[in-house]
Formats: structure tokens, sequence, C-alpha cells
């Protein structure tokens, strides 16, 4: 799906606002971060803050739905008068990064029509294709991981059976993005790979999120439908990337055999 702060939106109260308060992370867009969110980031992030206006977003954003605490705490919360029915929350790095190992510590919300997301995306706003991989989980079955990307708005997607509820407690999930191929893990073990070989990857640097929104009712067969007067939340522990260059020689070997496409 076409992601944040791209086209189409209608500001609300103003465009995502700067982080302001200290942090305790490590933020460079060349040798890589790994920020904890013990409490806001001084620099670095942005927090979204607006009406989006989406075919498939029954949300809009609001900074008081983000809180940092020991990690972000996410949250959705119903509203009236308003188009969409729901106020979401995200977070997004201010710079691109390309490829590497993208990792966060993920709990997410549980209940239909809810998407928990942690991805790069880039695309026609920031005056690029649009480019994204993803890790997302759909509330309606936590115990799948949605995998996927885009390439030039060509979507690509596999739920993936964890063999537990990703919604029981917080777990390390990461995807690795090279040259010739996308790779996701869960807790170190390598779950899905797809090369060069077998299909069109991304390409362009993107900037790297986390969001917690609900779907309109028409996108429903994919992720559900949210009832009236939901509240959710969702918890993002750590987040961290590595570019290529810092990864350790050699790809690692998955405890089971990964899925990959034909």
């Amino acid at each position: 799906m076409r992601r944040i702060f791209e086209g189409g939106r209608r500001l609300r109260l103003g465009l995502a606002i700067a982080l302001t308060m200290g942090s305790v992370g490590v933020a460079d867009s060349i040798n890589g971060f790994s920020e904890r969110f013990d409490r806001a980031p001084a620099r670095g992030w942005q927090v979204a803050h607006y009406t989006f206006s989406h075919p498939a977003f029954d949300t809009d954003w609001s900074r008081d739905n983000l809180r940092f605490d020991h990690g972000l705490h996410l949250s959705l919360t119903p509203q009236t008068a308003a188009e969409n029915r729901f106020l979401g929350a995200s977070i997004r790095r201010e710079t691109r990064t390309h490829y590497g190992r993208y990792e966060a510590i993920l709990h997410p919300a549980k209940g239909p029509g809810l998407v928990t997301g942690f991805f790069t995306y880039t695309g026609p706003h920031y005056g690029t294709r649009h480019d994204e991989i993803d890790i997302e989980f759909l509330g309606q079955d936590t115990t799948k991981m949605q995998i996927a990307w885009f390439v030039d708005g060509q979507l690509t997607a596999h739920k993936v059976a964890l063999g537990f509820d990703a919604a029981d407690k917080p777990r390390r999930y990461a995807f690795e993005w090279h040259p010739d191929r996308l790779r996701w893990f869960v807790e170190d073990r390598l779950i899905f790979e797809v090369t060069e070989d077998a299909a069109d990857l991304p390409k362009e640097p993107g900037f790297l999120f986390a969001n917690l929104w609900a779907v309109d009712k028409t996108v429903q067969s994919w992720a559900g439908l949210t009832a009236e007067n939901t509240t959710a939340q969702a918890y993002v522990g750590q987040m961290r990337f590595a570019p290529l260059e810092a990864l350790t020689a050699g790809l690692p070997r998955a405890e089971t055999p990964p899925r990959q496409l034909p």
C-alpha cells in the first residue's frame, strides 16, 4: 500500500513534527543506528500528526498516540466527527537508509482490522518511485507475519506461519536488504528469502517507519474490520539499522530451511 507521508493527505494540526527531547540512541544514516526510545530522541525521527486521506486507511495520525517510555508505545483510539474512525501512531527516520539489516523488538496489536508495521518506504512524495520492504502483523491472526515488498509500486506479499502468537510477548524481528536478495528473520532464525533471480527487488533508499493503524472496510478481506470504539496498543522496544558493510561476513544459516519463492 502507498504509505505514510505520501500525497493525498490533508493537514490537520501540521506536518509531522521533529522530536525535541533528549535521546539515548546512536543515529547515523551511514554507519547505522540503534534506538531504544527510553525517552524522545533529540533528533533523527519524526512523529506523524495530520489527517490522512488514503483509501486503505480508516486512520488519521496523532502525536498523542505515541509515547516514549523505555520503548515506543503506539496506541489506536476511536475518534468522532471525522472521515476516518480512528487515530493511530506512526514514527519515521528523517534520513534514508539503504542496504543492510533492519531490526526491531515488536509486540504487535491483536484484533480484527489492526495492522502493526515495521518497514522501509519511499515514493513519489519523496521524488522517487515507490519501493518498500515490510514486516507487518495483521491483528486478526498474529500467529502469522506478513512479509512484503514493492518495486515501483508493484506489491509481492506472503504470510508466514510463526509457530507462536506474536501478540503474546515482545520478540526480535528483522529483515536484511542485500543488492541481490531480501531475507526475513524471527529471533535470528531465517524464515523467508527471495533472490533477484526469482523476483524484482527494491533498489531505492527509503525511510524507516513503525506504525499502528486500522484498515478501511474496503480492504477488510485482507485484514478484517475494526469494531467501533476499538482501542489497541503495540510496542516497539528497539529499532536498529546496520549497513551492509557492518554485517558479519557470509550469510547466516537458517535453523530450519527458509521458505523461498519458486
